[in-house]
């Protein structure tokens, strides 16, 4: 089970997941941020992964495609709480990797 949090800090919102990420329930967290993207016009996202107990193999692909989306509209995205060995990716100027989520906005208010 997904529990997903979201909240707004200084107009960037904040995703807290918890409990498990998988294809299965990733449409909720997809169905999320496609609102927040298309219909609000945001265009900044962090990501708080450190309370997930379980990564599916096959979600990296669900969510890189997820974070595409949000880079190609001009975007950024901080990754806070994936171990090193989870990283899903690196763009220089629009995907960061924080360890404490309120590091994000060093990288998003450049």
């Amino acid at each position: 089970m997904l529990n997903i949090h979201m909240e707004v800090d200084r107009g960037i919102p904040f995703f807290h997941l918890e409990g498990e990420l998988d294809n299965k329930n990733f449409k909720q967290l997809g169905d999320e941020i496609n609102y927040l993207l298309y219909q609000q016009g945001f265009h900044y996202f962090v990501f708080d992964f450190s309370n997930l107990n379980l990564l599916g193999d096959s979600i990296y692909t669900t969510i890189k495609s997820k974070l595409i989306e949000i880079l190609l509209s001009c975007g950024r995205v901080v990754l806070c709480g994936l171990p090193h060995k989870d990283r899903i990716g690196y763009t220089k100027d629009q995907l960061y990797y924080v360890e404490e989520k309120q590091d994000a906005f060093k990288y998003l208010y450049l």
